[in-house]
């Protein structure tokens, strides 16, 4: 530990918040700010430490500036930032910080892919927990059994969730690594499939020698510095989780932990148990007999997954989906993988709100009126906001109606504000 203070920038973030706690948790001294002291991720016995807004005030006394990439991509001129270089204050993104401090002599088990990253990284720092072997983990939502999205543990190992956007995972150089599944998702930063598929590639390159690499069914790579393991098949564990692609996600996992030598009885007995991760089919309550779900789902593969999970839980109820879409570039580069997905999608109802653009702004090139007019033989409409997509349920909903919002924007908002309509609803 040679750093004495560390200030956090963006410490709300599904990645920055855990990162902060986990050094918080290591005896780092540490600051933090952020434009809300509140967020989903941050554990709220940190929040003393939280600072609102970014100002330069905040680098006194500072030795290391860790921030999110957000940051820099959304403001380019932030002053914090900014002011940390002219003073000669070392300035690094958070996966840096991880990869430089937190990762040092670790055994690194570092989980990647398309869909399901996030779920296995939790399953599998889960069943370590349960076999005594005491990991951190780090991983980008919040883990039910944790109520976060991290855990500090004491011994050599550290779960790490391996995200492809911006190629980051390449500096997680992993002993054993996995990788769910590859489709093309990140248009705003991969130009194409191949280019997507190419970071993959260099990703297994960076794993260390004598390591051990577990794909999905389709993932078709082969780790040049040690072992390959395909996972050919779901698992068929008594999953709290729905969804043969759970079973799958289950059975990766599994698979680490098998590499580890923990035995089978164990494996099972965790997995059974896990209860999953917020936003992940999460059921969220019910009003007036309406049952409410809410998924992160935000790619085409990801809401027909879920779509048909949801229909084999609930076979002969009202299904309504609530999808907000995330960024114009997704919306545009997979605006035909997107329509397929709702055409085949097991639902009775969709809504689908205004476009969330995160870090994008509207060219006006793609809209959500657009999906909605090209969706065939559903019954789709267009709202625009969370507000009046909430209003609309609360007046067409029955008892016994499941709803299920969807999206990586703000849409998680939606299940409290309906909930709290159908309460009051006469």
């Amino acid at each position: 530990m040679n750093k004495k203070h560390i200030h956090f920038m963006g410490v709300g973030g599904a990645g920055c918040s855990a990162v902060f706690a986990i050094a918080h948790s290591l005896g780092y001294q540490v600051s933090g700010c952020d434009k809300e002291k509140w967020s989903p991720y941050l554990d709220n016995k940190l929040a003393k430490l939280v600072s609102v807004g970014h100002s330069p005030d905040h680098l006194k006394g500072v030795d290391l500036l860790v921030y999110s990439p957000a940051i820099p991509a959304y403001d380019t001129q932030n002053e914090e930032l900014l002011t940390a270089k002219k003073k000669g204050i070392e300035a690094v993104p958070w996966e840096q910080f991880v990869a430089k401090e937190l990762l040092v002599d670790k055994f690194v088990i570092a989980i990647a892919g398309t869909h399901g990253k996030s779920t296995v990284t939790a399953m599998a720092a889960f069943i370590l927990e349960k076999a005594g072997l005491d990991p951190t983990c780090l991983v980008g939502a919040i883990v039910n059994a944790w109520e976060r999205n991290y855990r500090v543990g004491k011994s050599k190992y550290f779960v790490i969730e391996a995200d492809e956007y911006s190629e980051k995972f390449l500096l997680f150089p992993a002993d054993i690594a996995a990788v769910t599944n590859i489709e093309f998702d990140h248009p705003e930063y991969f130009a194409d499939f191949e280019k997507l598929k190419a970071a993959f590639g260099k990703f297994v390159k960076t794993l260390k020698k004598g390591s051990i690499l577990i794909t999905g069914p389709k993932v078709g790579l082969e780790n040049p510095n040690g072992e390959t393991i395909q996972v050919s098949k779901p698992a068929n564990f008594d999953l709290k989780m729905v969804g043969e692609f759970n079973q799958m996600n289950a059975a990766v996992a599994a698979a680490v932990a098998k590499k580890l030598v923990i035995r089978e009885e164990i494996i099972q007995k965790a997995l059974e148990s896990f209860s999953g991760l917020v936003r992940r089919f999460e059921f969220k309550g019910e009003e007036k007999e309406v049952l409410v779900f809410d998924d992160y789902a935000h790619h085409p593969t990801a809401v027909l997954a879920t779509s048909k999970a949801a229909r084999e839980k609930f076979p002969n109820q009202k299904i309504w989906l609530v999808f907000q879409p995330h960024l114009f570039s997704r919306t545009k580069a997979l605006f035909g993988e997107f329509v397929e997905s709702f055409e085949k999608s097991p639902v009775d109802e969709i809504i689908i709100t205004d476009i969330f653009g995160a870090r994008e702004k509207d060219t006006g090139e793609v809209s959500s009126t657009d999906l909605v007019k090209t969706i065939k033989g559903k019954q789709v409409k267009y709202l625009p906001n969370i507000e009046e997509a909430a209003t609309y349920i609360t007046k067409e909903a029955f008892a016994g109606d499941i709803v299920i919002t969807m999206g990586a924007g703000d849409i998680y908002k939606l299940p409290e504000m309906l909930l709290k309509k159908l309460g009051n609803k006469i």
